[in-house]
C-alpha cells in the first residue's frame, strides 16, 4: 500500500531542488514517464518538460519551497491537499491546491490550482 503523505512530500520537495540534474533524478523517482501537469497558465507533458518548468519557476521565484497546508484527502488512486508557498514578493504566502493521480507509487497526471 502506498504512503500517500511521503509521496506528496517527495513531490513538493522536487520543486525545491535547484540543480537540474539532481532534480531530473528525483523527478524520475516520483513521476511517471508521461506525467501531465495542468496548471492555471498551461499544461506540461513529460518528465523533461516538468524539469524545465520547475527551473523556470525557480528563476522567477527564487527559493521555491512548498509545504502541505492541512490534511491530505485521498482515496483509490487520487489525493487532494492544500499547499503553501512562502514568497518575498508579496505580504501573504501563495496558497493553492493539488489533485494528484497515482499510478502505483508514482504520480501521473495532476492538477495544480493556484
Amino acid at each position: 500500500m502506498r504512503d500517500v503523505k511521503e509521496i506528496v512530500k517527495s513531490h513538493l520537495g522536487v520543486w525545491a531542488v535547484s540543480d537540474p540534474d539532481e532534480r531530473a533524478a528525483q523527478i524520475g523517482r516520483v513521476y511517471t514517464q508521461d506525467v501531465t501537469i495542468v496548471e492555471p497558465d498551461g499544461v506540461v507533458h513529460g518528465r523533461a518538460a516538468l524539469n524545465k518548468r520547475i527551473g523556470l519557476l525557480q528563476q522567477h521565484f527564487s527559493g521555491l519551497q512548498f509545504s502541505i497546508n492541512g490534511p491530505i484527502h485521498h482515496h483509490h488512486d487520487f489525493a487532494m491537499y492544500e499547499w503553501r508557498q512562502p514568497t518575498a514578493i508579496q505580504s501573504d504566502d501563495i496558497v493553492g491546491w493539488d489533485v494528484l493521480h497515482f499510478q502505483d507509487d508514482l504520480i501521473g497526471p495532476w492538477l495544480r490550482c493556484a
